[in-house]
């Protein structure tokens, strides 16, 4: 690669003075060509995506700890908005980080599948990650964003955990905002020996939350140890623990199908169900060995397991505005995950250079649904009146079993792939996947067990061309598989997800200004979402298709100005005549943001930061059933203003939907729309160390 364009590839900080700059890099970004988005002040090869993914994949963006806390990020959705072509999808009663890219999501009620540290965290269950934990977070996008091997056409989300540094660092930080909400966080990292560095990092959130008589309690803890006994062997052990306590809440329902006709803050539900638990535990091993000149082995094990348990009065039926019938639900769900990979990885010189990897992974997952409900009748309704509420008038029936079943599967993958730079502009990556696996449900409420066998390969090309020292194009084309959990309304299990794609793009890159411009085309069948029928359960799309455009830039107004600007239209259409329309649920044609950070020189040697951004969701479908509930457009505003105190100590005051818009966030039907929280301020006391 060009020494020019190297430099012109390297990241920049979006807020100066960051205190990240204590810690030191775990690997130098030697082809680092994943846009960085914020100061990269480390990269941990067993964590992130593979290098092919660093060269190849033009339209990713890797948003760095900076970047994420001068954005206001406290859901992956906050962070999402950052980077073209996402959108928010039903977030399972508040419980689940749901979104779409380019269209296509994995799951619509259990949520889009993502990698923590390159492993997957959150098949079957999970409650959403709390940004106290998290390093950056890496947007993979198209055939060319693989994280160890796996391809998504679409593209893959990997949130990178906080880990040791042998450089002494802490911080903690104090947080009251709208809704009474009150957040601590703690993080401090540093070395015990020359060989072994630890860290903790803590948060608790305490909030009414913008809901009636939804509140939130959320723990977190995170401890890790990195032992580093020579430059070329070095392991890390992450642990962590979620506890996430909230009443289950579907959102609103459309009246006259209008989606806003209620206030954001009204709850459908029985205040008297209480909080639902969801708990999730992870215990992980990562580690490298550099073995000899470039090459070297990266791999690890995870193990997770998780619980969501509680009641819940979810709406059934609209029968008039003033009469809403209700299910009344109790979840058991509980996971056990454990995953594995290794991956040999170097360098050789012939007919140009290959980076060739070869990888081994697998995993196990045992997931249990147990679901007990009493659907509502015209004798026993467990209605309530959605134009005012009272709590507690109705009392329901007892609860009958509904869902009862045992998922377990057992995957093996072997992958291998290169990256060939034929010539100093000239880049050629291929590579292949080969699955083994066995997958078995067992509905235990009717006595069936369905058992399924495939050895699917998939494969995965690409190229990339510099036009000149700034300019390169790129292509890339591949395939997907993955499993689907569960069964329909017929009892009849899912069969899995396959798809494939290409993406064509360019991406210009000179001294502080970066932008790239990405067509892609994706075809998947399978794909899971409501089903129009029968709004309890999902099913499967015969064939979606989303094609598109995105947009993103990011620069240097000036020495301190910096922004970010994306854009993406996205049509995704399904052509499956079961299907009362053919739009994709939640993904709007047209969305865009812009977010600008501005470093203020006081004359003091500490400088003020100001940042602020507006952030457009277009028209989208609500329902995928007969209703045709479309969910209007939205402009969203956001503010912040960080002011240091000393040195060592800074205040930092923020305001979210500045403008107080009303708007929909994300839809499962016309009965479950979660409606976006208005205005909400915080302010927050931060020390570092």
């Amino acid at each position: 690669m060009p020494a020019r364009l190297t430099g012109a590839i390297g990241a920049f900080g979006l807020m100066a003075g960051s205190p990240a700059g204590a810690q030191e890099a775990s690997e130098p970004a030697e082809r680092d060509d994943i846009v960085v988005l914020g100061t990269r002040t480390s990269r941990d090869a067993t964590l992130s995506s593979d290098r092919a993914t660093e060269l190849m994949s033009q339209s990713s963006r890797s948003l760095e700890q900076d970047i994420l806390r001068a954005a206001g990020t406290y859901r992956l959705s906050d962070a999402l908005e950052l980077v073209s072509g996402s959108s928010q999808q039903n977030n399972r009663g508040g419980f689940a980080d749901n979104f779409a890219i380019r269209g296509f999501l994995s799951t619509a009620d259990g949520g889009g599948e993502y990698y923590t540290d390159g492993f997957i965290a959150n098949r079957g269950s999970a409650p959403a990650r709390d940004p106290a934990t998290i390093e950056r977070i890496e947007i993979l996008k198209g055939p060319a964003g693989a994280v160890f091997g796996d391809i998504d056409p679409a593209g893959r989300v990997n949130m990178v955990s906080k880990t040791p540094r042998f450089a002494p660092h802490a911080t903690a930080s104090l947080q009251y905002g709208s809704f009474d909400t009150r957040r601590i966080e703690l993080d401090a990292t540093g070395p015990l020996t020359d060989t072994l560095a630890a860290r903790i990092v803590v948060a608790t959130e305490d909030s009414d939350g913008y809901r009636d008589f939804v509140t939130l309690k959320r723990r977190v803890v995170s401890p890790s140890l990195t032992f580093r006994p020579s430059d070329a062997v070095q392991l890390t052990y992450l642990a962590q623990h979620i506890a996430y306590d909230a009443p289950f809440d579907r959102g609103v329902a459309a009246i006259g199908g209008d989606p806003l006709a209620l206030p954001a803050s009204r709850f459908l539900g029985e205040p008297a169900n209480g909080a639902t638990r969801a708990r999730d535990t992870r215990h992980q091993l990562t580690g490298e060995a550099k073995l000899w000149g470039s090459w070297s082995l990266v791999g690890g094990v995870a193990y997770r397991t998780g619980s969501l348990r509680g009641f819940s009065a979810d709406q059934s039926r609209l029968v008039d505005r003033q009469t809403l019938w209700r299910q009344r639900r109790e979840r058991g769900y509980e996971v056990e995950d454990l995953s594995a990979r290794l991956e040999l990885r170097g360098e050789i010189d012939a007919l140009g250079t290959h980076r060739p990897s070869i990888g081994i992974k697998g995993y196990t997952l045992d997931y249990l649904e147990l679901l007990n409900r009493r659907n509502p009748t015209a004798a026993n309704p467990y209605a309530t009146n959605p134009l005012n509420p009272v709590y507690g008038s109705t009392q329901p029936l007892p609860l009958l079993a509904n869902i009862d079943q045992r998922e377990t599967r057992r995957v093996l993958s072997l992958y291998a792939q290169d990256s060939l730079a034929v010539t100093d502009r000239l880049d050629l990556v291929g590579g292949v996947r080969f699955d083994t696996y066995r997958q078995q449900l067992e509905r235990n409420l009717v006595g069936a067990t369905t058992v399924s066998k495939r050895n699917p390969v998939n494969f995965r090309l690409g190229g990339r061309y510099a036009v000149t020292d700034a300019i390169a194009v790129h292509a890339n084309w591949g395939e997907s598989f993955q499993l689907n959990s569960g069964s329909g309304a017929g009892g009849v299990a899912f069969a899995p997800e396959q798809g494939h794609g290409f993406e064509l793009g360019a991406a210009g890159r000179w001294h502080g200004l970066d932008i790239g411009v990405t067509w892609f085309d994706i075809r998947k069948r399978n794909v899971l979402t409501t089903d129009p029928t029968d709004v309890n359960f999902l099913a499967p799309v015969g064939s979606l298709t989303s094609r598109g455009i995105e947009f993103d830039a990011s620069l240097r107004l000036a020495a301190r100005w910096q922004a970010v600007v994306n854009y993406a239209w996205t049509r995704a259409r399904n052509d499956d005549a079961a299907f009362a329309t053919p739009l994709a649920l939640n993904v709007p044609d047209h969305s865009g943001t812009v977010f600008v950070v501005h470093s203020v020189d006081m004359g003091t040697g500490q400088d003020w930061q100001l940042s602020g951004g507006i952030a457009y969701v277009g028209k989208r479908s609500g329902a995928t059933d007969a209703s045709g509930l479309i969910l209007p457009d939205y402009v969203k505003l956001k503010a912040a203003a960080e002011i240091p105190l000393s040195a060592t100590l800074s205040v930092r005051a923020e305001a979210d939907n500045l403008l107080n818009a009303r708007y929909a966030q994300s839809s499962y039907n016309a009965l479950w729309i979660y409606p976006g929280a208005p205005r909400t301020v915080r302010a927050a006391l931060r020390a570092h160390f």
